[in-house]
């Protein structure tokens, strides 16, 4: 009890709590704050478009001297699509029209080359290309791969399988 009493207040509280106990001070109003009763409600919401149906193939494929990447896009449903060079903080600067891409069908290329404009606007080193479809009813989907570019001798890599 030598520790209780160097506490202030202590002794104090210690008769009030025993009083309340003993004398059922109280008994109601802590019996009305624990049987309280509570309620949440909470809403939910769609967003107004989901993303349209993911993108089939998006593939790469270089000539023999890989001056020339080939890229071939392949969607479940006819679709514009545009690219851009995706930067490091999510954003492309610049896009470009690559054009209607019909769903289903064995897929549509686009060839680069050193003077598509996408790689005139892109530094060497590394190229991260986005392709992204617009479908009919608003919706997108989106597909990406990383393009080797070497400025020395003209040269783009397509990612190994």
């Amino acid at each position: 009890m030598s520790r209780v009493d160097r506490v202030p207040g202590a002794r104090a509280a210690m008769v009030a709590f025993v009083l309340t106990v003993l004398l059922g001070g109280g008994g109601a109003a802590a019996h009305a704050l624990w049987q309280q009763p509570a309620t949440a409600t909470m809403s939910v919401s769609a967003a107004s478009a989901w993303p349209g149906p993911a993108v089939t193939a998006l593939t790469c494929a270089n000539n023999s001297s890989q001056k020339i990447a080939t890229l071939t896009l392949q969607l479940p449903q006819t679709a514009t699509v545009t690219y851009g060079a995706l930067q490091s903080n999510g954003s492309i600067p610049k896009t470009y029209t690559w054009g209607t891409v019909n769903g289903g069908a064995p897929g549509s290329a686009l060839s680069l080359d050193v003077n598509s404009q996408i790689i005139k606007d892109s530094p060497g080193g590394a190229l991260t290309l986005k392709a992204t479809a617009t479908y009919a009813d608003g919706t997108t989907a989106s597909a990406q791969l990383v393009l080797t570019l070497t400025d020395s001798n003209n040269k783009i890599a397509c990612p190994l399988p």
